[in-house]
């Protein structure tokens, strides 16, 4: 980075507006301090002043939504973009002032901090547009899944003011059954499954598609468990009005769950790289989705080393003189990208022999769970990295 640039210009992301700093790396003058629209031509015009001025780099501290026109337009200017880490960003802004928190001051601490230690910029990676869908696609899951579980939540806090014995009966994931969903849906809560009756309630289900003895069996054990209460609880006919209608919003929100699976899969059925990482034991459509949502095309790392860096696999080291201090977790990295290879390995020791082996290993070494894990993770993270270099799907003696 050091010698790609001459022009820092900081850029304070928002939704409507950005808020540029631009400063010269070889004098320390300021170019550019102005709000410039969420808009093409107001950014074009920017942009294209500084370039003639010198080379230059666009920075910013939230490299997602709603940078993407500004990267857009940077990237077809030929205009090379980075960003800074929040840790970073945050400990930057402390050291130059932590009080102050408005639009120019963090454009500002962003054009100082990557004009003065251009090391802290990371590069951002051109990524394909079936990367880009990929991206699109696992963010969409990762907000409806979070919108099931409060909507879940909800439906607990429901049923609980209406039957005790329902809600206990559908604890925890089970909330998310759809025949639960369907009959709540329908019925409501206690008094409306009284009120139609099992006989009634067991010709619909019956006559659902896909329903069998086993759909019987759970709307007779749902009876069983609302026949424990006797007695209606104050509220409970608005309340299960109330059920209706966040069961119906569940179900709704399960089913674009699906839908959204099935067009990670179509996109990931498409996609070379995805064919080799998943012939990879314990590795599924989520982690493989994620990684290359995430990671987009590996060359950009220079070695698996520093793309264990980039997803907080690689250990920190304390080190003064020869006596070595420390070897701790790093704090930083890509945590969404570490969660899903931690699972993937801890999934993998059930299924590859090797993963196995290394994995009892490291215990044997007197590591805990989680850092044999880890550690499993960082070690099959190699094996991904050279699989895609290569171009090779897994083979059992690659280890």
């Amino acid at each position: 980075m050091e010698r790609e640039f001459d022009i820092s210009c900081g850029v304070d992301v928002g939704k409507w507006s950005h808020h540029f700093t631009a400063i010269d790396r070889r004098t320390g003058e300021v170019l550019l301090d102005a709000k410039i629209g969420q808009d093409e031509r107001e950014i074009r015009d920017a942009l294209g002043e500084l370039m003639r001025v010198g080379r230059t780099m666009v920075v910013v501290d939230q490299p997602g939504s709603m940078s993407a026109l500004l990267f857009a337009i940077a990237d077809d200017m030929g205009v090379p973009r980075g960003f800074i880490t929040p840790r970073a960003m945050a400990q930057a802004i402390e050291m130059y002032g932590g009080e102050v928190k408005t639009d120019a001051h963090d454009a500002f601490v962003i054009a100082e901090v990557s004009a003065s230690l251009p090391r802290l910029v990371k590069p951002v990676g051109a990524k394909s547009d079936a990367c880009l869908r990929l991206a699109s696609l696992m963010s969409y899951d990762r907000e409806l899944t979070e919108e099931a579980t409060r909507a879940g939540n909800r439906l607990h806090d429901l049923l609980l003011s209406t039957c005790p014995a329902l809600e206990a009966h559908l604890a925890g994931k089970r909330i998310q059954s759809q025949l639960y969903l369907a009959v709540l849906a329908r019925y409501g809560g206690c008094h409306g499954l009284k009120k139609a009756g099992r006989g009634n309630v067991r010709r619909w289900a019956k006559a659902r598609k896909g329903m069998g003895p086993a759909a019987l069996a759970k709307i007779d054990e749902l009876f069983e468990a609302v026949s424990r209460q006797t007695v209606s609880l104050p509220g409970a006919a608005g309340t299960e009005e109330l059920i209706k209608l966040e069961a119906s919003y569940l179900l709704a929100t399960l089913k674009s769950r699906k839908d959204v699976a099935a067009r990670r899969d179509e996109a990931l059925s498409a996609m070379p790289e995805a064919q080799i990482l998943m012939t990879l034991p314990g590795l599924g459509a989520v982690t493989c989705a994620t990684f290359l949502s995430e990671v987009g095309d590996v060359s950009r790392f220079g070695s698996a080393a520093k793309l264990a860096a980039y997803a907080g696999l690689a250990p920190r080291v304390r080190q003064s003189g020869t006596t070595v201090h420390s070897v701790t977790k790093p704090r930083g990295g890509n945590r969404r990208l570490k969660r899903v290879l931690v699972l993937s390995a801890s999934k993998s020791i059930l299924f590859c022999d090797e993963s196995r082996a290394y994995y009892e290993r490291k215990r044997s070494e007197g590591r805990s769970y989680g850092s044999a894990v880890t550690a499993l993770a960082r070690r099959r993270l190699n094996v991904m990295y050279a699989m895609l270099r290569d171009g090779k799907p897994y083979e059992k003696n690659n280890g």
